[in-house]
């Protein structure tokens, strides 16, 4: 199963979702308050009749996990996250090298990182925590799915996931929920 939020105004959004459930859902998403910067849902609206069915069919955690890899916050208000690049890959699956020349490639700065860090530089990460957001919706496991996606043991990719939360580019992590 695969949804997605869209917008309709204020901080309310409609879920969409594949394969289709039998009404139309509303949520309203705000941060949560225990305050570890993830986003939950505020209300849950059914548009038509609310039936059992529908009532069970919907995919709470799902709808959360959605809105915190396509929403973030600023200034205390819900809003969409940027797009993301794409990231070019091989018929393989293997990612393709980055053609320095290209608009928005940065080459990493003498240390290896971006502004005098060490290791990966900022850009590499963000692309990680893209990546990782998009396997939460589909996958039961993103971080072995992301380590086979690079060829790296599930270690490495566990490693660039912890940096890239670090670096604030993924929200806080959960014990045992993915995202």
């Amino acid at each position: 199963m695969s949804g997605r939020l869209y917008h309709l105004e204020g901080d309310w959004y409609e879920w969409r979702q594949r394969p289709a459930l039998p009404g139309d859902v509303q949520v309203r998403v705000r941060v949560e308050v225990h305050d570890d910067g993830r986003l939950g849902l505020a209300e849950l609206g059914v548009v038509g009749q609310p039936t059992s069915e529908l009532l069970r069919a919907i995919p709470v955690g799902r709808i959360e996990a959605t809105a915190n890899a396509q929403l973030m916050v600023v200034d205390d208000r819900v809003t969409p996250a940027p797009a993301r690049r794409r990231r070019w890959r091989s018929p393989g699956g293997r990612p393709v090298p980055p053609n320095p020349s290209d608009a928005g490639w940065e080459q990493p700065a003498s240390g290896g990182g971006a502004g005098g860090a060490r290791g990966r530089p900022d850009r590499f990460y963000a692309d990680i925590a893209g990546e990782y957001q998009d396997l939460t919706r589909t996958s039961n496991r993103p971080a072995a799915d992301l380590a086979d996606r690079h060829d790296v043991p599930v270690t490495t990719a566990h490693r660039w996931i912890k940096e890239a939360r670090r670096r604030g580019l993924l929200a806080p992590g959960r014990p045992g929920k993915a995202g």
